[in-house]
């Protein structure tokens, strides 16, 4: 019983973290009359939150080991609250990137404790259940859009939507601090830091967590930015935001709905395999929606690329976790920095080449990335040699 409270609560945190991490998408038009700011500049402030996501989570993994993953994680959970109190009282764009910067921290101390906390109490499961925690995540980008289109809709300043995020997880975080010791460990190491640094050497060195990494780095990089932008392409369509948002919903909850779908599927059929069908499938209907010339054959591409491309990330990091099961904070730190790389320099370029060039550049970045992560995921898959640990 206590088990499963832990994960309905850390479901709960990804819920939230995947609501403050797609609010900002869906107002990226709003944010640029509003602040006066061109598309570049929003590009380098999500590319910017992606670099502290990708700091926290290099590190994390070690400070969790070393000092205890419940720490860290009331820590990442502490900053995450404080930054969305900083997003609601922005007066100044740049007060607001400081406040995303730091919200990206934040969700890097947060992704890599409570996934390694959730690895560590459900290993007999664990595929399934980091699966099933990240859908919770998945969920939040659902929520996201239909809030903004909400708010927009009945004219509420958006500003009460950070607002809201900070309040729910301070009452989030109250439940989690309630739990009893069994079912939330302060797991830590009793290794020193010179034994940590050197098993971290090893495991980079693991051929496995390189291409799960490599595969995550194009996943994630791929997928936020496709999200992020998804707004801005359909504004450039002369689709409102409005429209847009809910689009983004929808792709979100198919998304979702994949993730759920493949929780089940990764338990009865090789994850290998599977990810190189999603992967596959992703590819040709990316591409196929960037032809596609009507509002209605989009979506239904968009919901069919959602279900393809979801859980490919999850399954990586399950794949890397299981080459060393007991180090599987430093292994998540490892494979999510990878992610959250391409996080930022597909944010980035996204942002640069859209205020230059076209918004229709976003989606040649997906489908690039997409084309190229089928050749680790081929190589994982084929190569018996690579799954030695």
């Amino acid at each position: 019983m206590a088990e499963k409270k832990t994960f309905t609560l850390f479901f709960t945190q990804f819920l939230l973290l995947g609501l403050g991490a797609s609010i900002f998408g869906p107002l990226i038009p709003i944010l640029s009359e509003g602040f006066n700011v061109d598309l570049d500049r929003i590009g380098a402030t999500l590319s910017l939150s992606a670099f502290g996501l990708l700091l926290t989570s290099l590190f994390t993994g070690i400070l969790s080991e070393r000092i205890g993953k419940k720490t860290v994680y009331i820590f990442g959970n502490l900053l995450f609250a404080a930054c969305f109190l900083g997003l609601y009282f922005s007066t100044h764009f740049n007060y607001f990137t400081l406040s995303y910067i730091l919200f990206g921290a934040s969700w890097g101390i947060i992704a890599v404790s409570s996934t390694s906390m959730i690895s560590d109490i459900f290993h007999l499961n664990r595929s399934k259940m980091i699966m099933r925690l990240n859908t919770g995540f998945l969920l939040g980008c659902f929520a996201a859009p239909l809030l903004v289109s909400g708010t927009l809709y009945l004219n509420i300043n958006w500003r009460y939507l950070f607002l809201s995020v900070s309040l729910l997880n301070v009452l989030l975080l109250i439940s989690i601090l309630s739990l009893k010791p069994e079912g939330l460990h302060n797991v830590k190491h009793e290794d020193d830091l010179r034994r940590l640094l050197s098993t971290n050497r090893k495991l980079l060195s693991n051929l496995t967590i390189i291409l799960c990494g490599i595969i995550n780095f194009l996943h994630l990089g791929a997928g936020f930015t496709f999200g992020s932008w998804l707004t801005t392409y359909f504004k450039n369509l002369n689709i409102p935001v409005i429209v847009g948002s809910l689009i983004l919903c929808l792709y979100s909850l198919s998304f979702a709905v994949g993730m759920f779908i493949k929780s089940f599927l990764f338990s009865r059929f090789s994850e290998k395999k599977i990810m190189q069908i999603s992967m596959i499938l992703a590819f040709v209907t990316l591409t196929i929606f960037f032809f596609a010339d009507t509002l209605i054959l989009k979506t239904i591409l968009i919901v069919l690329f959602a279900l393809s491309f979801s859980g490919i990330a999850a399954a990586a990091m399950s794949l890397g976790i299981h080459q060393n099961p007991r180090n599987s904070g430093s292994i998540i730190s490892i494979i999510n920095s990878f992610g959250f790389l391409g996080v930022v320099i597909f944010q980035y370029t996204a942002g640069y080449l859209a205020e230059n060039f076209s918004v229709n550049s976003v989606i040649y970045i997906c489908i690039g990335a997409l084309f190229i992560s089928i050749i680790p995921v081929s190589v994982l898959n084929y190569s018996h040699r690579f799954i030695r640990k």
